[in-house]
């Protein structure tokens, strides 16, 4: 028989932490340390691409960027199953 409870409201109070993932650059420390304001990171990943939304280290979502108001945000493109994913 299913279990048709709704949760607690308390635990929507719960935060959690949201990383969006834009791409990730590797280079030696030396490289980094010598980085100045102005330079440029090139990312490993291209502007088309989706990118990843992870929920407290789980990967939940893909999006894209947009701008909304002047502000920076993603539009959700694909929720992920995490059984699929891994």
């Amino acid at each position: 028989m299913a279990d048709n409870r709704t949760p607690d409201t308390g635990l929507f109070d719960v935060p959690v932490r949201v990383d969006v993932v834009l791409g990730e650059a590797r280079m030696p420390v030396e490289e980094l340390l010598n980085l100045s304001e102005g330079e440029i990171v090139e990312l490993q990943k291209r502007t088309n691409e989706p990118i990843d939304i992870y929920v407290s280290d789980r990967l939940m979502a893909r999006g894209r960027l947009v701008v909304a108001d002047g502000q920076l945000g993603v539009k959700l493109s694909e929720i992920v199953d995490e059984k699929r994913a891994a």
